[in-house]
C-alpha cells in the first residue's frame, strides 16, 4: 500500500507492505538506485546507512511487543532526500499509522504549512517513533509492577518465569537501540551537508538524539529494576527453600533417636528390660515421647524451630 502526503513542496510516501509495482514507481521518481530497491525487498538483521549525492538510505529496526509473547524487531526503510522521504515496511506500525492519521487531520484542517520541510518532517517521524517505544516499555514497566505483587504475596515460584520473559523483551529493546546508536549518528551527520540540509540540521539532530535516549535510558532503568527484582525473588525463594530444609532435618534428627529405640527394644534377646513387663509397651512408649520433647526444646531454645 502506497500513501503520500505533500505539504509545502516537501512529499512524504509511505510504502506499507509494497508491490513491486509501487516500489518500482517510487524509485523511478525519485531517481533512486535498484539496489536500494532490493535492499528494501530483502529483510536485513542489522542497521545499514548508504550515502548518494541525492538521498541517504538508512534500514533501522525498532523493537515491539509481540502479541504471541515476548519481543521482536520491526524493519523501517528511509530515505531521505532534500525535499522527500520515504518509509518502507513490512508490517503495520502503529506509531507510524497514527502520525498519518495526524497528518490527514491537519490538512484537512488546513493548518499553516510554512514550518513545514523535510528535516522537521524526518524529526516527527523518528521522535514518534522513539516515544512509540518509550510508551512500550512503560507497558513492561506496569508488569514490572504486577510482578512485583507476586513477590510479596508469596509466589515466588510463578515470578521466575515472569521475570525471564521480562527480561527477555527488555533485552530484545536494548539490543535494538545500541545497534541504532551509531547508524543513526552516521545518518543524521550526512543529512548536515550542504546538499541537503546544512548546519542547521543539527538543532534537529539534538531533538532527535533526546528522544532516542530517552527511550534507552527507560529500558536502561527497567533492566536494572528487573535485575533486583531477581535478586530479590531468588533471595525469599532461597529463604523458603531452606526453611524447609531445615524442618525436614529437624524432623530427621527427632526421629533417628525413635527408630534406634524400638530397633533395641525390638531385638529377640533374652532378659531385654521392660519387654516382659505389663507396662513395659507403655514405659517404652513414654521414653520415645520423651526423647522428641526433648529434642524439641532444644531446637525451640536454639531458636531452630
Amino acid at each position: 500500500m502506497l500513501t503520500r502526503h505533500t505539504r509545502n513542496g516537501v512529499i512524504w510516501v509511505d510504502l506499507e507492505s509494497p508491490t513491486r509495482q509501487e516500489l518500482q514507481s517510487v524509485v523511478s521518481e525519485f531517481d533512486i538506485d535498484t539496489r536500494i530497491e532490493e535492499e528494501i525487498i530483502t529483510p536485513t538483521a542489522y542497521p545499514l546507512i548508504v550515502a548518494s549525492e541525492k538521498y541517504v538510505y538508512l534500514i533501522l529496526h525498532f523493537p515491539t511487543m509481540d502479541p504471541r509473547g515476548g519481543a521482536k524487531n520491526q524493519e523501517i526503510d528511509f530515505i531521505v532526500g532534500k525535499d522527500f522521504m520515504v518509509t518502507a515496511r513490512y508490517e503495520v506500525i502503529d506509531s507510524i499509522h497514527n502520525l498519518q492519521k495526524v497528518f490527514e487531520s491537519e490538512e484537512l484542517l488546513g493548518l499553516p504549512e510554512k514550518h513545514v520541510n523535510a528535516e522537521s518532517l524526518l524529526e516527527r517521524v523518528l521522535r514518534h517513533l522513539y516515544a512509540a517505544l518509550g510508551e512500550e516499555t512503560e507497558q513492561v514497566a506496569r508488569m514490572l509492577e504486577r510482578i512485583e505483587q507476586d513477590i510479596y504475596s508469596g509466589k515466588e515460584r510463578q515470578t521466575v518465569l515472569n521475570l525471564s520473559k521480562v527480561s527477555r523483551i527488555l533485552l530484545r529493546f536494548d539490543t535494538a537501540l545500541a545497534r541504532h546508536e551509531d547508524a543513526l549518528a552516521s545518518f543524521l551527520s550526512e543529512l548536515t551537508a550542504p546538499a541537503f540540509f546544512g548546519k542547521g540540521f543539527k538543532e534537529h539532530i539534538n531533538h532527535i538524539e533526546a528522544e532516542r535516549m530517552h527511550a534507552a535510558g527507560l529500558v536502561g532503568n527497567y533492566r536494572a529494576v528487573t535485575t533486583e527484582l531477581r535478586l530479590t525473588n531468588d533471595s525469599l525463594l532461597s529463604t523458603k527453600q531452606n526453611d524447609i530444609i531445615t524442618r525436614l532435618t529437624i524432623m530427621a534428627f527427632a526421629t533417628f533417636p525413635l527408630t534406634v529405640i524400638a530397633g533395641i527394644f525390638g531385638m529377640n534377646t533374652p532378659n531385654m528390660p521392660l519387654v516382659e513387663s505389663p507396662y513395659g509397651f507403655w514405659m517404652i512408649l513414654g521414653i520415645m515421647a520423651l526423647t522428641v520433647l526433648g529434642f524439641v526444646s532444644f531446637f525451640r531454645f536454639r531458636k531452630w524451630l
